[in-house]
């Protein structure tokens, strides 16, 4: 079950009702979306946090529909990161940190990531640095650069990862060469428009390194590159840290099946890891698939 894996896995979101009959059971209803989501998966990227922060009743009704491992991982605040680029937030940091004091308080705070803006760069650094160190030490966090100047192999990179470090904070890895790996789908090719493509380090610089992984649609296309993630995976497992990975695809109606496919490879390696639950197509028995396909 998803709730003794020894990482977290999940995908950008909860709320996507063409997984209903297909990753979540049928007759799921809207409203339980997130309590069937959290059935299969142990953590979600808290995405909609970037864009706008949620009423606490709305907070206190996530924690009560997920079970006691589910860990939900909020993105900071674009007033923060892209409006504000971390400095003059205080309000803003207030109002985020009063939703993350209250997940904590459930224990459903996983890690909290901060993606700077793609202008923001390696002349930044004090800027991050004096807002990482203002960080309340209890909460983990997690950074995700996208300015190439941060990708050097040489001085400049060791000193964001030098200061990461040494505040006890991971560096996102974002992962999206599946994605460009091959002839685009129409779905592909919007996402390509979206999302950038980032060199990818193997890294892990403090207790929860953080991937997320952009894959393809037909998920056997990813196969390259989910057996080079695996062994990075267990490696870090191994070493008693707890990483997150989240999986997305060209079109996120794919992404379950993605992360299913990290962690098929992930228990090869090590066949002490658990299965996850079942998807409702795992169910669907020949003749109804048959059945679902004519009516296409």
């Amino acid at each position: 079950m998803s709730q003794h894996l020894p990482y977290y896995l999940g995908c950008p979101a909860w709320s996507n009702r063409e997984w209903i009959g297909k990753v979540f059971r049928k007759g799921t209803e809207t409203n339980e979306l997130l309590r069937e989501y959290a059935r299969v998966f142990n953590t979600a990227e808290g995405n909609t946090l970037f864009y706008a922060l949620p009423p606490m009743a709305t907070v206190e009704r996530w924690m009560a529909e997920t079970s006691d491992a589910f860990r939900f991982a909020p993105k900071f605040p674009k007033s923060i990161s892209h409006e504000r680029r971390l400095s003059g937030a205080e309000e803003e940091n207030k109002a985020f940190f009063k939703i993350l004091t209250a997940l904590a308080h459930g224990n459903k705070l996983g890690v909290s990531f901060l993606q700077l803006p793609p202008s923001f760069n390696i002349n930044n650094l004090d800027t991050l640095r004096d807002y990482l160190k203002s960080l309340p030490s209890d909460f983990s966090y997690a950074v995700e650069p996208r300015h190439i100047s941060f990708y050097d192999k040489g001085d400049n990179e060791k000193r964001l990862d030098d200061l990461l470090e040494n505040q006890g904070i991971d560096k996102v890895v974002f992962d999206t060469r599946p994605l460009w790996s091959s002839e685009p789908d129409d779905k592909e090719r919007e996402a390509r428009e979206r999302k950038p493509q980032m060199p990818v380090r193997h890294v892990a610089l403090a207790k929860h390194p953080v991937i997320r992984f952009v894959g393809k649609n037909d998920v056997e296309k990813n196969e390259i590159f989910v057996k080079e993630w695996a062994p990075v995976i267990n490696k870090w497992i191994l070493e008693g840290k707890r990483p997150y990975l989240f999986a997305h695809a060209g079109d996120d109606t794919f992404a379950p099946y993605v992360a299913r496919k990290l962690h098929q490879q992930l228990k090869r390696i090590n066949p002490l890891l658990p299965d996850l639950p079942e998807f409702e197509s795992d169910r669907i028995k020949p003749d109804e698939e048959i059945e679902q396909l004519d009516l296409f």
